[in-house]
């Protein structure tokens, strides 16, 4: 019998852990559509920021020329709902090339500094959006 109470505490417990929420809050502002421009390139397109997990964010938009690609970033900087750092780590964009940058959202706007990798070849690019 107490084996029995001690395995129901026990699970009671794991549960209460794992029904943790899986959205952070403090990410919340900075999900949405955004139009914005790659800088001296192309523009204006939708692009679509949405929550992944905890502090990480999915971010799909035209990175080169008109190749969609959906990467996973970072969010620091929650305390402030009006100002936060973004890392894109860096990641696979196709079988050839890699990408990886950083940025920041500030009332509304978004912008991020983003390198594709290609081969030994480097290619520096900036997207700046505004909330829709």
């Amino acid at each position: 019998m107490n084996q029995t109470k001690y395995i129901l505490i026990l699970a009671t417990i794991l549960i209460s852990f794992s029904a943790c929420e899986k959205y952070d809050d403090c990410v919340l502002p900075i999900v949405g559509v955004y139009e914005a421009h790659v800088v001296g390139i192309s523009g204006p397109f939708d692009m679509v920021i949405s929550e992944y997990h905890g502090d990480r964010i999915k971010i799909d938009a035209p990175w080169l020329e008109d190749t969609w690609l959906v990467v996973d970033a970072d969010i620091n900087g929650c305390a402030d709902d009006y100002k936060m750092d973004i890392r894109i780590p860096e990641q696979t964009f196709d079988e050839y090339r890699d990408i990886g940058g950083k940025g920041f959202y500030s009332d509304y706007t978004i912008q991020i500094d983003y390198t594709i990798y290609d081969g030994d070849d480097r290619y520096e690019y900036t997207i700046v959006g505004t909330k829709k």
